[in-house]
């Protein structure tokens, strides 16, 4: 039985996609919600922290025999309502086109139906960030790799990571730039004024992931946006236009 004071919290940001669609050409978008998963360990770490005077063992003793209890329930067939937010219920995929194609044991899965206790959770819920799935890089995550960190803070001279979707650098006109940030929070637009990261400097550059060592040249202690700029679309493919993803601001550290 693991540590529960190991465990660590779960935190999310709620991100929205628009996709625009294709069926109807009407300019009309359908939404993708992220799926931020809050782990079976994250639910007992957060009981825990919020319940300072209950055994976290018993929590985890307690939560691991009611899960038992569910899956001895499921295999016997029967509907299961969790902790009155759902009920968890047996449904068939069949494709049989007839009596004879029908198979003995069946092809079952779990599907859930939420109670209104469940639903009202969500009329808290608000979006963090709307992304519009154009086809333009998207930027989820920046790493200083020299220290571990990640968020708002990059060493000059020190090799960073980005991940997210559609990243690889490639065609012409690509890159990646360092734009700086004034003091009220707006970014020089002045494309003289930014700082180019060498083509030699970018040592990793996949679709999901680049990893490049961030300029030397940059201000200590000054803010800048990460630009970045591609035409790559595939393996000897490239977009007629450019696409650009900017970064929130990034802090330099010596």
């Amino acid at each position: 039985m693991e540590n529960i004071s190991t465990l660590e919290n779960s935190s999310s940001i709620l991100s929205v996609t628009l996709h625009e669609n294709n069926f109807t050409k009407d300019g009309s978008y359908y939404a993708t919600v992220t799926r931020n998963t809050a782990s079976f360990k994250n639910i007992l770490s957060e009981i825990a922290e919020d319940n300072k005077g209950m055994d976290p063992y018993m929590l985890q003793f307690a939560a691991i025999l009611m899960q038992k209890k569910i899956l001895k329930l499921l295999e016997q067939g029967k509907a299961v309502n969790v902790l009155d937010l759902g009920t968890m219920y047996i449904a068939m995929k069949c494709n049989a086109k007839g009596k004879s194609d029908v198979s003995d044991n069946g092809n079952f899965y779990i599907k859930f139906s939420p109670t209104p206790l469940a639903d009202s959770a969500l009329a808290k819920l608000t979006v963090d960030k709307i992304v519009y799935a154009d086809g333009s890089p998207e930027i989820t995550e920046i790493t200083d790799l020299s220290t571990g960190t990640e968020g708002k803070t990059l060493t000059a001279g020190k090799p960073c990571k980005i991940k997210g979707g559609r990243l690889k650098i490639g065609g012409n006109e690509s890159g990646i730039w360092f734009a700086p940030v004034g003091s009220d929070g707006k970014m020089n637009t002045d494309e003289a004024s930014w700082t180019k990261v060498k083509e030699t400097a970018l040592f990793r550059n996949k679709p999901s992931e680049l990893n490049f060592f961030v300029p030397e040249v940059l201000d200590i202690e000054s803010s800048y946006r990460i630009v970045l700029r591609t035409s790559y679309l595939g393996k000897a493919k490239n977009r007629k236009n450019i696409v650009e993803a900017i970064s929130e601001a990034i802090k330099i550290n010596a």
